[in-house]
């Protein structure tokens, strides 16, 4: 993945920097809903990331080049961290009983969890559990890692609150 290697001689203006965030967004955003043709997706990964990557690897790689930019613009300190792609995936549950056994029943192996009080929208769900993936999003391992946690969240009465960036870390 391309990193920062020091300042380039002639700084970017702000309008450019900040219509290039833009593009890199709704790539991104075409990235995730799946309908970049497979070759425009091969062609950016051999660009940012290396050939062969996939789209998962890409949209982690527009992202950091998003940041990248954002830093150039002012909008941090200092350079973020390039991000690892690992998203949260959040189950909604009616009881903290109901939500200390699911995260009781999740795999210890690699998949740290975080229980809290958080309310949804809805008034029903009270509890929620945040799982931290183990695969990247638009994989194969993710869906079926995301559809392994849905049917454990069911038998305790829980149910999908969808899926995001990392909160505060749970490991």
């Amino acid at each position: 993945m391309t990193t920062a290697d020091g300042a380039a001689p002639n700084p970017i203006g702000r309008q450019d920097a900040a219509d290039l965030i833009g593009l890199l967004a709704v790539l991104e955003g075409h990235v995730i809903a799946g309908d970049l043709d497979p070759h425009v997706v091969g062609r950016l990964s051999e660009r940012l990331v290396r050939p062969g990557a996939g789209a998962a690897e890409l949209r982690v790689a527009l992202g950091n080049l998003s940041g990248r930019l954002r830093y150039v613009l002012g909008e941090h300190d200092e350079q973020p961290a390039p991000d690892t792609g690992e998203v949260d995936l959040y189950l909604g549950f009616a009881t903290e009983d109901a939500a200390r056994a699911f995260a009781a029943g999740v795999p210890a192996a690699g998949v740290p969890v975080a229980v809290d009080g958080r309310s949804y929208d809805d008034g029903t769900i009270r509890w929620q559990v945040a799982v931290r993936s183990t695969t990247l999003p638009l994989t194969g391992g993710f869906e079926h890692e995301r559809e392994r946690l849905l049917a454990l969240a069911a038998e305790n009465g829980g149910r999908d609150g969808g899926w995001g960036s990392p909160g505060p870390d749970v490991r």
